[in-house]
């Protein structure tokens, strides 16, 4: 697989929007704005069972997701798109 590096924006006042209405300092496909686009692999499917992965909470403290639900349902957000 390859990926094509987004870099489609405009400039605007404050830096850069993107095609997704985002605006960064930066122009997207240079420094931390290297977005992929076309198809590639964005994680797992809405429903299907989650790999074992430890996480940080929002407090930054590490937890082993599995342990931590216990065996309930859970919901686990993705900010924008991970490639994998």
């Amino acid at each position: 697989m390859s990926l094509e590096i987004e870099s489609r924006a405009e400039e605007v006042d404050g830096g850069w929007r993107d095609q997704d209405g985002f605006t960064g300092p930066t122009q997207p496909g240079h420094g931390p704005r290297s977005d992929p686009s076309g198809e590639f692999p964005t994680g797992p499917e809405t429903g299907s069972a989650m790999p074992d992965v430890r996480c940080l909470d929002s407090s930054g403290v590490p937890f082993d997701l599995h342990d931590a639900r216990a065996g309930r349902p859970a919901i686990f957000i993705f900010f924008r798109s991970a490639v994998w």
